[in-house]
């Protein structure tokens, strides 16, 4: 049964895709200082995407806007977080809702924290509204944009949380789907893989992070760099596309 709400990264140009994104595995942590018990994080096994792979990624005629992964560039008059805030404000979601913005080193291959505790889940899925199955498909979306001064990298699990549901509960109508059933899923050997994808400074991305498992890295990097996040209901196609 296929995903009523299937993800999938918006591009014009494969090259373009594959000259920025690599795909890996995930591992789990446990008893690591920093992380929750079973986080998830990439196994750093990066290798370059293979050529076909940009088209299983593509939207399909049945990808709604709320499943849509796009990469743009922000004008250059938006250049720090009070004016990100301002184009945010224009983009047709009345309410959209702020987030912490991030302050994060270099090398870090994970970067979000729990805010009750600072600890790291690794890959994980954005549960804040606490949408049932049937709903979390029409989730707001996540814009992000890395206001510098270094790059950093979009993680995505390419399998949806949606998907995972299926796998595990019988009656997957009703569940609440949270980053425990992802773990739960990698519990029973189910393998998955993670795209990890470049994002300069001057660069953003919205992504239906209630339906994929992300996170937000800056390993490999050699400069730290900022953040400023938002959730919306957003049409594709705000932003002429990046890749």
């Amino acid at each position: 049964m296929p995903d009523l709400h299937p993800a999938a990264i918006a591009f014009r140009d494969p090259a373009a895709l594959l000259d920025r994104c690599e795909i890996g595995g995930v591992r789990r942590l446990f008893g690591e200082p920093g992380y929750e018990s079973g986080a998830v994080v990439p196994a750093g096994d990066w290798a370059p995407l293979s050529d076909h792979l940009p088209a299983r990624y593509a939207p399909s005629l049945f990808t709604e806007d709320s499943g849509l992964v796009e990469f743009f560039r922000l004008p250059a008059t938006v250049t720090d977080r009070e004016s990100t805030a301002a184009l945010v404000g224009e983009l047709g979601d009345p309410f959209p809702v702020p987030l912490p913005a991030t302050d994060d080193p270099p090398g870090e291959p994970v970067t979000h924290r729990l805010p009750e505790n600072g600890l790291r889940p690794g890959l994980h899925i954005d549960n804040r509204q606490n949408l049932s199955y049937a709903d979390c498909g029409g989730a707001r979306r996540r814009l992000c944009v890395n206001l510098g001064p270094g790059s950093r990298h979009l993680l995505l699990v390419t399998t949806t949380i949606k998907s995972v549901c299926r796998a595990l509960h019988d009656r997957y109508e009703t569940h609440h789907p949270h980053t425990y059933d992802f773990w739960s899923y990698l519990a029973e050997r189910k393998r998955v893989s993670v795209l990890r994808i470049s994002v300069d400074p001057g660069e953003g991305w919205i992504a239906p992070t209630a339906l994929l498992p992300y996170d937000e890295s800056t390993e490999d990097e050699e400069l730290p760099s900022a953040t400023a996040s938002w959730l919306g209901h957003w049409e594709r196609g705000l932003f002429g596309p990046l890749i």
